[in-house]
């Protein structure tokens, strides 16, 4: 089941829209491991460390198949 994402990106604070959702809002980067919720924007940018933003459906392909 989807839920939408509430609250704010922890990076830039923009606020969650309607289209958001948890599973794609929740990521984990492939480096660190670091997990933190951010918006489309700042996971595109990527992690600190250098490593790739990964969320539910980034970790799972074909989960919706």
């Amino acid at each position: 089941m989807l839920t939408v994402q509430s609250g704010k990106c922890k990076k830039c604070r923009s606020e969650f829209g309607p289209l958001d959702t948890v599973q794609s809002t929740n990521v984990e980067c492939s480096k660190c491991k670091k997990q933190i919720t951010l918006c489309r924007t700042c996971k595109e940018k990527g992690c600190e460390c250098g490593g790739k933003l990964l969320d539910a459906w980034d970790k799972n392909p074909g989960m919706m198949f």
